[in-house]
C-alpha cells in the first residue's frame, strides 16, 4: 500500500474528508503544513484510483466559493 500526500487549504478539509470517506479511502491527518494549509496522508494502491476522488472534491470546493 502506498501513501499519497494531499495538500489542501484548511477550509476544504470537511469536503475532502467526506469524499475520501464515501470512496472508502483510509487517511491520516490532518497535519498542519502552513498557517492556511494542511496535509492528508491517504493510503492507496494506485494514485490513478485516488485521482477522480481528489478531482471531485476539488471541483466541489471550487463551486463552493
Amino acid at each position: 500500500m502506498k501513501t499519497a500526500a494531499v495538500a489542501i487549504d484548511n477550509w476544504k478539509l470537511p469536503i475532502f474528508k467526506r469524499h475520501l470517506d464515501e470512496a472508502g479511502f483510509k487517511y491520516e491527518g490532518p497535519i498542519q503544513f502552513t498557517v492556511y494549509t494542511m496535509i492528508l496522508k491517504v493510503k492507496c494502491e494506485w494514485a490513478a484510483d485516488l485521482h477522480p476522488i481528489i478531482k471531485a472534491a476539488n471541483e466541489e470546493c471550487a463551486n463552493a466559493k
